[in-house]
């Protein structure tokens, strides 16, 4: 099942491979893995696992190592759910996350 994220394909999405851990509001637990594709609409978290399409979660980037890391977190919805992993779109983000996300694209774009 499929649900449409309003914004479904509206940004472009670059491949990358940055750690990431994913929490849901309704279900106890934290997954950490990696995302392998982010766009300024959302992203895509590989999973071996069944979740409802429509669950709310929250995701943890980390970027860079040691004193330098940046942690960014933002909240989402998941809107497509297959045996590969969970797309899932963000809700709404503020001006400090979409230039967090940005600076994340622009960086991962570049190399």
């Amino acid at each position: 099942m499929i649900i449409k994220c309003m914004e479904r394909r509206k940004f472009s999405r670059i491949s990358l491979n940055i750690p990431a851990a994913l929490s849901f509001f309704q279900l106890e637990g934290c997954h950490s893995g990696v995302l392998t594709n982010i766009s300024e609409g959302g992203c895509f978290f590989p999973f071996k696992g069944d979740l409802p399409v429509g669950e709310q979660c929250s995701l943890t980037i980390v970027i860079g190592e040691g004193i330098v890391a940046e942690t960014f977190t933002i909240s989402g919805t998941i809107v497509r759910s297959n045996s590969k992993g969970f797309g899932i779109c963000f809700n709404s983000i503020d001006n400090n996350q979409k230039a967090f996300i940005r600076k994340i694209i622009v960086y991962y774009d570049s190399q």
